[in-house]
């Protein structure tokens, strides 16, 4: 055994390889001693994200269709998979707070300044690209909430001048989300942004190795001084250093293992972009983002998304070159410490707001036979043919719209035999359970508006309630429309709100025909035809 070691020593260089990592001298860190282990405990969390992300990702696949059901395989079949996709949830989390908290540590200390200023700017990389992840990361359960927030997140970057619109096709791979997005993301997540991240680590460690760690600011405020006596009057880096290092780590596993057992990683509904009544909220991290857009509304939105964003990363970028004072206690640059501090505080109260305000759609708990249908309309690929609401294929009728016109019982035998009800048809026998038939049923009313479209009420509200009455609300331009199913057909209706004045001449009202959608027409003709009050 000792000739096998010699003989790995003589080929690995292991002893040159101590020298530099192990025995190399650090300053006396002083009362920061235990701040200068985030960015050890920071490495510790970056190689649990690749473990446990390798170990996911053996059961993950990147599809619509089967995105979600992979995700719950992993969380209910999968040995540990619950606790693998916790820990995995809470370890993004802990990296992005362990990497806050050591930015903010070289801020105050000023370890940016020189010989440092590389260093500091790929830590500033560092921290972008694990914001990267987290938003990349965030789409692939394809759950509600990962979808919604991820379609906010792309949205926000459309508005950024010049590039905004190619960068958000590049992100979807189109005009609208789907398959190619979930692959790109997947693709970003899991390649392109690992590999970019593992490459800024190596460089981050080996100027960090070569400048060697910076020594505590002076508390008279005075210059670093001879930084090669400091090394000299200071300790080796191990075992000092390495002990701190380790027990941070072992502090910061431990709190990771207990987040994941006790909470691990929830998963919503999933995804359905035809939804509009879902409130998106993004990760704690993006939130300040998110209530910063309420500050500036309509066409300066691009402000708050696009150009605070910038500004304020290429003033970090630019930092070490704006800060050049020999200078680094935190009291002898009021100046910095007090923009800090402003900036700091501006964000995190902006953060507070985003996660109190208020949600846009009241919530409302899901019918387990709802959320079985939608598996199966899921599962079935039913969106390859029908749309609903105008979201997916255009082989068959808008399924919003024609479970509308059906009852329960003509829908059971469709689903059971169409060609049988609906000779001509082209859809297949579906084969399904008479508990899966009525689950799907159940999806499919939800997603009419239990008859009515969603879509329709919306409708009505901007372009109708400005001149008609229904059930008390309105006004009395035209007539009362609380009643007109009563004596008037959706064929009637829809002809009617094309062109009025094709079926009476004298009609003031004008027609609809080129200022809304087909499915519009067609959802707001049926809702009318169902007010039949008494």
């Amino acid at each position: 055994m000792l000739s096998l070691w010699k003989w790995f020593q003589e080929r690995l260089g292991w002893t040159s390889i101590q020298q530099t990592l192990l025995e190399r001298k650090i300053p006396k860190p002083g009362r920061w001693a235990w701040a200068y282990t985030l960015g050890s405990a920071t490495l510790v969390v970056f190689l649990i994200q690749v473990l446990t992300g390798m170990l996911l990702g053996m059961n993950y696949s990147p599809s619509p269709d089967h995105a979600y059901d992979s995700i719950r395989y992993i969380m209910t079949q999968v040995p540990l998979g619950g606790f693998l996709r916790g820990l995995h949830k809470w370890g993004a989390t802990a990296m992005i707070v362990l990497m806050l908290l050591h930015l903010m540590r070289v801020y105050v200390m000023a370890s940016y300044k020189r010989p440092r200023e590389l260093t500091w700017i790929v830590g500033i990389f560092l921290l972008l690209a694990s914001f990267g992840l987290g938003f990349t990361g965030y789409l692939l359960p394809w759950d509600q909430k990962a979808y919604w927030a991820t379609a906010v997140g792309t949205n926000i970057a459309a508005q950024a001048p010049f590039l905004g619109e190619w960068i958000a096709k590049v992100l979807k791979g189109g005009e609208e989300m789907g398959a190619l997005t979930l692959s790109r993301f997947y693709a970003f997540h899991v390649l392109i942004l690992p590999t970019f991240l593992a490459l800024l680590i190596g460089g981050h460690l080996f100027l960090v190795i070569y400048h060697g760690i910076s020594a505590p600011p002076s508390p008279k405020g005075q210059p670093e001084g001879d930084y090669k006596k400091l090394k000299e009057e200071g300790k080796s880096f191990y075992p000092h250093s390495v002990f701190k290092d380790m027990v941070m780590a072992v502090l910061v596993i431990g709190v990771l293992f207990f987040l994941s057992i006790h909470f691990g990683a929830d998963l919503e509904d999933p995804a359905d972009p035809t939804d509009s009544t879902y409130n998106p909220r993004p990760e704690w991290y993006f939130l300040f983002l998110f209530q910063a857009l309420k500050l500036f509304p309509g066409s300066l939105e691009a402000v708050a998304a696009v150009v605070l964003p910038t500004v304020l990363i290429l003033v970090l970028i630019l930092l070490p070159f704006l800060d050049r004072g020999e200078k680094r206690h935190p009291l002898a640059r009021p100046f910095w410490m007090a923009g800090g501090m402003l900036a700091f505080g501006f964000i995190a109260y902006l953060s507070y707001q985003g996660w109190k305000s208020p949600l846009v759609n009241p919530t409302i708990e899901k019918n387990p036979f709802v959320l079985e249908g939608q598996r199966i309309y899921s599962q079935l690929h039913c969106a390859h043919c029908h749309s609903i609401r105008g979201e997916g294929g255009g082989v068959g009728p808008d399924l919003a719209i024609a479970v509308s016109k059906r009852s329960d019982e003509w829908l059971a035998n469709h689903f059971r035999k169409p060609r049988e009800v609906s000779p001509g048809s082209l859809m297949p026998e579906l084969h399904l359970l008479e508990d899966e038939i009525q689950s799907l049923i159940a999806y499919l009313r939800e997603k009419s508006g239990g008859g009515i479209p969603l879509q329709a009420m919306k409708v009505f509200e901007e372009n109708c309630r400005s001149c008609h009455r229904l059930h008390g609300k309105g006004e009395e331009v035209g007539p009362d429309l609380s009643q007109v199913g009563n004596y008037r057909k959706a064929e009637w209706i829809l002809r009617y709100l094309r062109d009025p004045r094709s079926v009476n001449p004298e009609a003031a009202m004008p027609g609809f025909e080129t200022l809304l959608t087909k499915e519009d027409l067609e959802g707001l003709a049926h809702f009318l035809a169902n007010q039949r009050g008494q």
